[in-house]
């Protein structure tokens, strides 16, 4: 996801024609497989401290990524421009990824995913207060309806789980802020080197956690030992997460992020699916109102802002 608000240029040498229809195809396969990340995440979860499997997720996908940027662009672009504000974005995904594989371990999957995709309508309200951008009552009404969607999909889950069925929003306000971050920083390196770098400051946010949490025996946070099939699925989601995000860059190349934007919710689909075939969870009536109105809204949320964007 992180990827998606890279302005990459299209690439010139594939058709005009062809090179959306590309794109698409490329992104929809990243979110499908984020997807399977989410579920991987789930059912390590329910085994260990689910800030065990965030950092295991950084470390291994750090570890896959960081020999394709240097092959591809050097050791010095491993070096941001902005140090400083650059760790901040490695730091808030870390947070967001534990906030989100927390509320994993009790919320059904879908539900946890189509919650934290309440992050557009936070985003937008985030560019109001601190980049004082106008929005006028058309998006303002599609945020509305989307959080009223958001809680079709929490109430049931609040009403059985409680404060847990609040972590993906939590993950999801992160998120924002990240988004917001990177807006600001996207000319101070390449798109696959600020991934790498926000990935290594990921591990190191994660891994100050889990000391503070195994010292002050926090269970979210206190390290056990994995399994060897365990360390195969930490492996594995490090590695879902790595290629994931690598498609996103190459789907970038090939598209604009406005075209691109809606294949997204694919994530939220295929994150129902997985639920329903590894955990029996499917979204009642109501959920899947919710579902509906919150993929709706959030595509005219960004549809809305690029329209008003091209105008300036």
């Amino acid at each position: 996801m992180t990827a998606a608000d890279r302005p990459v240029r299209p690439n010139s040498t594939v058709g005009h024609r062809s090179a959306p229809v590309l794109g698409l195809t490329v992104m929809t396969s990243a979110f499908i497989i984020m997807s399977l990340n989410d579920g991987v995440a789930k059912i390590l979860a329910l085994e260990m401290p689910p800030g065990e499997v965030a950092w295991a997720r950084f470390f291994f996908q750090s570890i896959l990524t960081l020999p394709l940027v240097v092959v591809a662009t050097g050791w010095r672009s491993l070096i941001p421009y902005r140090p400083l504000g650059n760790a901040m974005r490695g730091v808030i995904l870390g947070t967001a990824t534990a906030m989100f594989f927390i509320g994993l371990k009790k919320i059904p999957l879908a539900d946890s995913v189509a919650i934290f995709f309440i992050m557009p309508f936070l985003l937008t309200i985030l560019s109001v207060v601190v980049e004082r951008e106008k929005v006028g009552w058309r998006r303002w009404t599609a945020i509305v309806i989307g959080f009223g969607g958001a809680l079709l999909v929490v109430q049931p889950s609040f009403h059985e789980f409680g404060l847990f069925a609040l972590f993906p929003a939590g993950a999801a306000a992160n998120l924002a802020v990240f988004m917001l971050l990177s807006r600001r920083l996207r000319h101070t390196g390449s798109a696959m080197a600020l991934q790498a770098f926000a990935s290594l400051a990921g591990t190191a946010t994660l891994t100050a956690l889990l000391f503070v949490g195994s010292l002050a025996g926090i269970p979210e946070f206190t390290v056990v030992s994995p399994t060897p099939g365990q360390w195969g699925l930490l492996v594995g989601m490090g590695a879902f997460a790595a290629l994931g995000h690598s498609l996103m860059i190459v789907a970038l190349g090939h598209a604009t992020s406005a075209v691109l934007a809606p294949t997204q919710y694919a994530q939220i689909l295929s994150a129902t699916a997985f639920g329903y075939v590894v955990f029996g969870n499917f979204p009642d009536a109501g959920q899947w109102i919710g579902i509906a109105v919150i993929i709706a809204c959030g595509i005219y949320v960004f549809w809305r802002e690029t329209q008003v964007r091209s105008r300036d």
